[in-house]
């Protein structure tokens, strides 16, 4: 479903191109064009609230899967001798650093590991999706508990 901001968005788009259609038309013949610099800033700068809109619901979904953005969080699991804390879950963060330098140094190894924030949302959702899938397995845990037997 739709949000009201995709919605927005579509409608302001269309209208945009209404209005630019009417500026490069006359009576049915073609005129030069008025568009401007101004114009594709602006339009741009559009295109890039649109992504970062988009950008922010996958970083929401991300951090509260992984901490509900709670600062105090603490993975007591340790991987590579570490434990992962603070909003962003990293490993060997010291749950009581400042809530804004953890999401520094989180969006910091999400652009560096991942470019961008849907596309670490999107490995997370696969790496959960295949995680559930190898528990759901009737025969991974016997196979497993087997193999641990030998």
């Amino acid at each position: 479903m739709p949000t009201i901001f995709t919605v927005f968005v579509l409608l302001v788009t269309f209208i945009s191109g209404v209005m630019f259609a009417d500026r490069t038309q006359k009576s049915g013949q073609k005129e030069k064009s008025t568009w401007n610099t101004d114009d594709s800033k602006a339009y741009a700068q559009d295109k890039l609230t649109e992504w970062q809109h988009e950008q922010w619901l996958c970083l929401d979904n991300l951090w509260s899967k992984e901490s509900n953005w709670q600062p105090t969080a603490y993975n007591k699991v340790k991987v590579m001798g570490k434990n992962a804390a603070g909003i962003p879950q990293l490993l060997g963060l010291d749950p009581t650093t400042p809530p804004t330098i953890q999401i520094e140094r989180g969006l910091d190894y999400i652009y560096n590991r991942y470019k961008t924030p849907c596309e670490a949302w999107e490995n997370h959702k696969k790496r959960s999706e295949e995680h559930t899938s190898e528990l759901q397995s009737p025969c991974n845990l016997v196979c497993r508990l087997l193999l641990e037997k030998k």
